[in-house]
């Protein structure tokens, strides 16, 4: 009998508190495999107001929503229907063609029909619309989603604050870590946590926002033992029973910025201020020798004393010198602290590079000083720059040779494991311990009434610092000082000994033919004064004229500039150079850069003079070159 017949009080009675209920009842025939349902299914379960109706369980997948939809086949359906467990249900959506939605959810009510054995043969199942609880709890899923999505791009934490400064509760998005553990915050009072600067300001803000309902806002660091100190910014608004949140945020990272944005500051208005130290200096500095040779230039014009003339020459020159030194420093110090100054590392045999310094210094010791030099017998090989190694030797004597009256000067290195030492020792006036402070500042004198630039010490540092070394300083006031350049003792083994030093041969009247290349006159002018005594001196001004006048007649030797209108020196060198392979070439320049030099020695010349230069050194260049027997082989 199908359940529809029956019309027992008891199950019609039933029936009217299930349809009550949006519960409506179907049977599954075992036999027939068929699904047979109550007359006023469609209409207890409100699906004849969504316009779903169906006889067949494959007529209802075509109402099944597509997300329920996929998986679901009659063979499972079945399954699903003989897993008799109470438990057990089987919600699905039904979409209207309208879009309207309906949720049912269907579960196992009882057996219906048994046959002799006691075997089921009609299985009773009953269909409730849930689409009500559905669509509540579908809000409440999505409300909570918004809720997470709105934690997660709060600030990293959120504490709720009582106005007595307890901490009710702790919210934060995913993957944020505390400073401490967040069971250990919730109930604790807030001054276990801050110090009491920061309590303070809390409390006082907290009850302020509690008592006229306004946002506060505040910056606070917090230090925590053995990590450090941390900066955080926590916005205070009014929460609910007496209670506050606290939307708390690391601020670190600008704290940070802000700290360096203000050093930037600092440093550029000390920069600033160096600047104008700078000019003025070098005002001073400039006009004090410039003063100097202009003066005695006239004066020089108006005495026809020969010892008269010979001071005032001596004076000129010295004034040159210390103006020629002065610019020296100052473009050797903006190339190192721009970037731009090169370091030339290469195998340097230390102990004859200590000889020949304190070679070239022994000339220069004052009458009462004795210059010793102590160094390993040995010989000592590095790698280093060997000219930057020597620049500071030269600036530690020069300095103890101006502060040194009388007694010894002595320039040694020793082997100090992964170190060299070289040093310069002197019993002289000695450094008061507040002046060793300064001493490598710019323009630092110890007396002003000493010549010099007060740059030395100041490219000395620098240049130690390129090399990877460090520069140490031991003095006492009155009995002298001890200036110590230590460096990376790289021991490498020496390259294939060198050719032999050219030899002077110096004819009275050599007859030899020079061509120089040179835009300026006054440039020529020295170098022809220089040469035309002893030799033919041409001249070109530019290099098209240099190779148009070395194709004409051959020379003994080329001076080329290397900077020129029309072609410059570069070009003029390759093009001699494939006139003559041999034929000696120096190029001058008034640049230092290593990459210039280094594209004129590609073009084929065999050595760079820099200048500015002396008399002696341009000679000695030419008679290297004219009188040497190995001269042109270099080419």
């Amino acid at each position: 009998m199908s359940f529809d017949n029956d019309h027992s009080d008891n199950f019609r009675n039933a029936k009217l508190v299930l349809a009550a209920h949006k519960i409506a009842l179907w049977e599954y025939d075992l036999i027939l495999d068929k699904i047979v349902f109550s007359e006023d299914y469609f209409q207890v379960l409100e699906l004849d107001k969504a316009g779903i109706f169906f006889e067949t369980v494959e007529q209802s997948f075509e109402f099944v929503h597509p997300v329920d939809r996929e998986g679901l086949t009659l063979d499972v359906f079945r399954s699903r229907l003989l897993d008799r467990d109470e438990k057990n249900s089987l919600c699905l959506r039904f979409a209207a063609n309208g879009g309207k939605t309906v949720w049912l959810e269907s579960r196992f009510f009882s057996v219906r029909e048994r046959d002799p054995d006691g075997n089921p043969l009609k299985l009773m199942f009953y269909t409730e619309n849930v689409t009500d609880r559905c669509e509540s709890e579908q809000k409440i899923r999505r409300l909570e989603e918004r809720n997470r999505k709105v934690i997660q791009a709060l600030p990293e934490f959120i504490f709720i604050f009582d106005d007595n400064f307890f901490i009710r509760d702790v919210m934060m998005s995913e993957g944020t870590v505390l400073l401490h553990p967040t069971e250990t915050l919730i109930g604790i009072d807030g001054r276990t946590v801050y110090s009491p600067e920061v309590s303070d300001l809390f409390l006082r803000n907290i009850r302020e926002c509690l008592k006229d309902g306004q946002l506060r806002e505040i910056e606070y660091p917090l230090d925590m033992k053995g990590q450090g100190r941390f900066y955080f910014q926590a916005r205070i608004a009014p929460f609910e029973d007496n209670t506050v949140l606290a939307l708390i945020h690391d601020i670190g990272d600008r704290m940070q910025r802000s700290a360096e944005l203000l050093e930037a500051k600092r440093k550029a208005e000390e920069s600033d201020k160096m600047k104008s130290l700078f000019l003025a200096n070098m005002s001073h500095e400039i006009r004090t020798p410039l003063n100097a040779v202009v003066g005695f230039s006239e004066i020089l014009l108006t005495t026809d004393d020969p010892a008269e003339k010979a001071e005032y020459v001596d004076i000129i020159q010295k004034n040159s010198n210390l103006l020629l030194q002065l610019i020296s420093d100052v473009l050797d110090l903006s190339r190192i602290e721009s970037g731009k100054s090169e370091t030339n590392i290469q195998p340097t045999e230390m102990s004859a590079l200590i000889d020949e310094v304190g070679k070239v210094h022994q000339l220069k010791m004052p009458e009462h000083v004795d210059l010793y030099i102590e160094s390993p017998a040995k010989k000592i090989w590095t790698l280093t720059d060997r000219n930057r190694v020597m620049q500071i030797l030269f600036n530690f004597l020069s300095n103890a040779i101006k502060n040194t009256g009388k007694g010894s000067i002595t320039l040694g290195m020793a082997e100090d494991g992964e170190w060299l030492r070289l040093y310069v020792k002197d019993t002289g006036r000695g450094i008061s311990p507040d002046q060793l402070t300064k001493i490598f500042g710019r323009f630092e004198k110890l007396d002003e009434f000493v010549s010099g630039t007060g740059l030395g010490l100041s490219i000395c540092q620098a240049l130690a610092d390129r090399l990877e070394g460090r520069i140490e300083v031991e003095s006492t006031l009155g009995k002298g000082s001890t200036f110590t350049f230590i460096i990376p003792y790289r021991f490498v083994k020496p390259d294939t000994p060198s050719k032999n030093e050219w030899h002077l041969v110096e004819p009275e009247k050599s007859g030899k033919k020079i061509l120089v290349a040179e835009d300026m006159e006054s440039a020529f002018i020295q170098i022809n004064t220089s040469l035309n005594k002893k030799h033919t001196v041409s001249w070109a001004r530019n290099g098209q004229e240099a190779v148009n006048s070395f194709q004409r007649e051959p020379f003994d030797l080329v001076l080329m500039d290397i900077r020129m209108p029309v072609m410059n020196g570069v070009e003029a060198i390759k093009r001699i150079r494939a006139i003559s392979p041999h034929v000696p070439i120096v190029a001058v320049t008034a640049f230092q850069f290593r990459t210039e030099q280094q594209q004129a020695l590609a073009a084929g010349c065999n050595e760079v003079l820099v200048k500015p230069f002396t008399i002696e050194q341009i000679e000695n260049c030419a008679n290297k070159y004219l009188f040497s027997g190995d001269a042109g082989s270099e080419a």
